[in-house]
């Protein structure tokens, strides 16, 4: 086994080992999140409330995931192979363009990786 296999391997299951940690959030996100924007996610959803903390949460795996894929401290094709951002991207976004009215920046990597991931899976059909 190469170095950088060795490298990857680890990576991808101190991540999955992550997502884990924190799979009642990942299936409150999923199941239960219901907010089509900023103001109504702080109306249904107010100040340090557990639902806040869910969100938070599963937003910070895929903004660390972004980093990590965005810096190629994991293979693209590895990671992708285990997690799909683009369920909670579309559940998020809404919410995440209200919160840039302050925060400009806030989960720029979640949204760079749900953007390669759907190339990456447009490219994965062609070659089907």
């Amino acid at each position: 086994m190469k170095d950088n296999d060795s490298k990857n391997i680890d990576a991808l299951l101190r991540l999955y080992n992550l997502y884990d940690e924190h799979r009642h959030s990942i299936l409150w996100f999923l199941e239960d999140l219901d907010a089509n924007s900023y103001p109504e996610y702080l109306q249904k959803y107010p100040g340090s409330s557990n639902e806040r903390s869910q969100f938070i949460a599963v937003c910070g795996f895929f903004e660390l995931s972004g980093t990590i894929v965005k810096h190629k401290l994991i293979d693209l094709n590895l990671y992708f192979d285990m997690f799909n951002p683009t369920p909670f991207w579309q559940k998020a976004e809404p919410i995440v363009k209200g919160m840039r009215k302050k925060r400009p920046h806030i989960y720029e990597n979640f949204e760079s990786l749900n953007e390669k991931r759907l190339a990456w899976a447009k490219k994965r059909r062609k070659k089907i």
